[in-house]
């Protein structure tokens, strides 16, 4: 994170900002919505956000799977997550009406596309801090942010923004991104950053994984944090190997004994699970190839 990138200097660069998608564009102040703590039960603040980006996560298997991902970012921390879970959160903050939030949380209950992980960067300072599911539970680990860059000579237009190429090594792949240098901001999707820019654009060299930007606007709300008392701590090696061995369907690894209750949801993917009244598990047909493989 650039932890010395002052408020002036992002405002002076961000004023720039264009959504790519009408329909997506706010109407906000050029401050940060506040939340106050303890008018939103269920929810710790974790920091402010001035922008947003919407990426369109794509994987191909043996079909193209997409996905709606947001990167919530100020001057400090930024958030990355599934569009649905940002929406319900976002309605939960803003006071709507019980039936508004109701169907916004069954909208993420029964998308069969569904990016599980919420990442924290710089949160706490200098580190990501990921929360998970692994059936039955949710879990949550730390891990340094730093990435080790390689710059290329490639260049770039994406959401009207000159971008240059970078590459890194992360979780047994390697990656090419493409940062724009006039955004200030050191993050990018998921758990990549650490450029002299937003990254706007992220691929895998096998091209199962895609990241791409595709509208950039004032954020709505602050980066917030579900409160669970029932998450479990646990280091990324960990939880990274037991996901893999699940195969995607992490049913296939627990005790019966664990479960207590089950609610089925259809959908033309194959439908979802949700285990224990709070772990949503998501059945498709399709073949599932992890982020990281190690």
């Amino acid at each position: 994170m650039v932890r010395n990138l002052s408020i002036i200097a992002c405002a002076l660069f961000m004023s720039a900002f264009i959504s790519v998608d009408a329909q997506e564009q706010v109407a906000v102040s050029a401050k940060p919505r506040q939340m106050e703590k303890s008018k939103v039960a269920g929810y710790d603040r974790i920091g402010d956000a001035l922008y947003e980006v919407i990426y369109e996560y794509r994987v191909q298997t043996d079909v193209s799977d997409t996905y709606s991902t947001i990167l919530q970012f100020g001057t400090e921390q930024a958030r990355f997550l599934d569009y649905l879970a940002y929406k319900a959160d976002s309605l939960t903050c803003a006071g709507a009406p019980e039936d508004t939030i109701a169907k916004a949380n069954n909208d993420v209950d029964r998308s069969a596309f569904y990016f599980d992980p919420v990442i924290f960067q710089n949160w706490p300072e200098g580190s990501i801090t990921v929360d998970d599911v692994l059936v039955p539970g949710t879990f949550t680990y730390s891990e340094d942010m730093a990435h080790e860059w390689t710059f290329g000579n490639g260049e770039k237009e994406i959401c009207g923004y000159p971008c240059k190429e970078a590459k890194t090594s992360y979780g047994g792949r390697e990656w090419t991104v493409w940062f724009a240098p006039s955004i200030p901001s050191n993050v990018g999707p998921w758990k990549l950053g650490g450029l002299p820019g937003l990254i706007m654009e992220a691929q895998d060299a096998e091209g199962i994984h895609h990241f791409t930007a595709t509208a950039l606007r004032k954020a709505a709300c602050p980066i917030v944090r579900v409160q669970d008392a029932g998450r479990d701590k646990t280091q990324r090696d960990r939880f990274i190997q037991r996901k893999n061995a699940s195969g995607g369907n992490s049913l296939n690894n627990i005790p019966t004994e664990s479960i207590t209750s089950i609610s089925v949801f259809k959908n033309d993917n194959g439908g979802t699970i949700k285990v224990n009244g709070r772990v949503t598990v998501r059945m498709t047909n399709h073949t599932w190839i992890p982020l990281e493989l190690e």
